[in-house]
């Protein structure tokens, strides 16, 4: 294991906590935004459907143009098909023809909200004949009480449509509430439209949309805008209720859950953390790349060298492994590498790691700045640096080291290395593995 690794490997024990501690402010940061995001969403959403609803009445309030000048033509009892539009006549009568508008109304409609476009369906008053796109079994059914009851006037004034001709702004239609279509089980609303002429109800104009409309239309909103508002009408921690347009009864809500934010907010916060911790982790590498050797977890010699040639005073020792070619030698480089990076160790456990500072100088020759300023002191941590080399094997191996130092108050650092490199030689003449202090 390198001294980088040794160094790095008490800081790895705490890189899951300073991840989850990250992670739990960004989680929280981004859920509080994202909160706020669909709370704006909500607004927005509400005003879009309202929009996609004034947009089907505009739509359909068109048809009354086309109605008013369609003609006419004669048609005996039966049923006709024309334009993909089921024409129903009860008796033998003129029948304004319809079908082309009503296959237009469809296409102009199916623009806007797609399959949620039910059915058209376009009433005679009197009821002698009615057109149905597509024909289905509870119309007609429908139809069969109109002519004892006269069932489309009652709708209009139950529904309080009559005379909406006088009505220069606002709603001349209804939307119903939801309900169960029978026969289908298809939950649907209804638009209701009469078409007046000459203060006569002339048609009752139906168009039913599926009531999933309002659901699709959320869920196309969340893709798009990548929110999470809801149409439920519970557990949520901010919810508005609003009604549709040109109707008084069944409100609809748009929501936000917490469980839904969570849901989606959890990994992107959980990768966002990893990024940021990436980039911060590849930082300090390179900072420490740039400052340590990789080897001995020293100061570079590069990096530190400026800052010496700017002191002017030195507690400064320089150590070198006695023998250490021999060992190359004989062992090969890789045990060579092993002394060095357990001397390193060594040399790192007898230090104090923020005051005294270990510059790696050369391939076996280290420099120690002590902070210090007593020459007797100087010693006895240079003597405690070689002894802790010397008593135990490195690498399985004897080694030990000479060590020469300095102590000045007022010089520079060239000055200070010469006189500590000389005292280093003295203690290599001397028959190394010992201290020698420059006078």
């Amino acid at each position: 294991m390198t001294m980088l690794r040794r160094l790095m490997l008490p800081q790895l024990k705490s890189y899951i906590f300073i991840i989850l501690k990250m992670w739990t402010l960004i989680f929280c940061v981004c859920l509080i935004c994202y909160f706020f995001f669909n709370i704006i969403s909500v607004n927005r959403l509400e005003r879009e459907i309202v929009d996609d609803y004034k947009s089907v009445y505009s739509i359909s309030r068109r048809f009354s143009s086309y109605y008013n000048n369609a003609t006419a033509i004669t048609l005996d009892e039966g049923r006709y098909f024309r334009n993909d539009v089921t024409v129903v006549v009860t008796r033998d009568t003129e029948v304004k023809v319809l079908s082309e508008g009503i296959s237009k109304l469809r296409t102009e409609l199916e623009k806007l909200i797609g399959d949620n476009l039910w059915t058209i369906a376009v009433f005679q008053n009197p009821s002698s004949y009615f057109h149905l796109d597509p024909i289905r079994d509870s119309y007609e059914q429908f139809y069969e009480k109109i002519e004892e009851d006269n069932v489309i006037s009652h709708i209009v004034d139950n529904e309080n449509l009559k005379q909406t001709y006088q009505s220069f702004y606002g709603c001349n239609l209804k939307l119903t509430e939801k309900y169960i279509e029978d026969g289908t089980s298809e939950n649907i609303r209804s638009i209701y439209y009469p078409i007046y002429n000459k203060r006569h109800l002339d048609a009752l104009l139906v168009v039913d949309i599926k009531a999933s409309l309002l659901h699709e239309r959320i869920e196309h909103y969340n893709k798009i805008k990548n929110m999470v508002v809801n149409s439920q009408n519970k557990n949520n921690l901010y919810q508005k209720s609003a009604y549709l347009p040109c109707s008084e009864l069944d409100p609809f809500t748009l929501g936000i859950n917490l469980v839904d934010l969570i849901k989606k907010i959890i990994f992107p916060s959980l990768f966002i953390t990893l990024a940021l911790f990436a980039i911060g982790y590849n930082v300090k590498r390179s900072k420490f790349l740039l400052q340590y050797d990789t080897m001995t977890g020293f100061y570079r010699r590069d990096f530190y060298e400026k800052r010496l040639k700017k002191m002017k005073a030195f507690s400064l020792l320089i150590i070198d492994i006695d023998n250490f070619k021999q060992i190359n030698d004989t062992y090969g480089h890789k045990k060579g590498d092993e002394v060095i990076q357990q001397i390193a160790q060594r040399i790192l456990a007898s230090v104090r790691s923020n005051q005294d500072y270990c510059i790696r100088w050369g391939g076996e020759e280290f420099i120690i700045l002590l902070d210090s300023v007593s020459v007797t002191n100087s010693e006895e941590k240079a003597e405690r640096i070689r002894s802790a080399i010397e008593k135990e094997l490195i690498a399985d191996l004897h080694v030990t080291v000479s060590i020469g130092g300095v102590v000045d108050d007022d010089t520079t650092f060239s000055d200070a290395y010469k006189r500590a490199d000389a005292a280093l030689y003295q203690s290599k003449n001397n028959g190394r593995n010992r201290v020698t202090m420059a006078n």
